[in-house]
């Protein structure tokens, strides 16, 4: 994006509706810090996975049994 041409935001398919936002990171980051609001603090050293299990989250639109086996297996 261009914005020092005011582009802010661009529809990249065509399809009439604006899908590229400066502010997509910012709302990413945003549901980081609530996800880790209940832990309290996290050690830097597992942040990153932390960060990894909020990812999964955002990606995963529905919590399912499928989805829990998943991430039990992994451990």
């Amino acid at each position: 994006m261009n914005h020092g041409a005011y582009e802010y935001a661009r529809d990249d398919d065509g399809d009439g509706i604006r899908k590229v936002h400066v502010n997509t990171i910012e709302g990413m980051w945003t549901s980081v810090r609530n996800f880790l609001r209940p832990f309290r603090g996290v050690h830097k050293r597992y942040l990153s996975q932390y960060v990894a299990m909020s990812e999964l989250g955002i990606n995963q639109k529905r919590i399912t049994p499928k989805f829990i086996s998943s991430i039990v297996a992994l451990h």
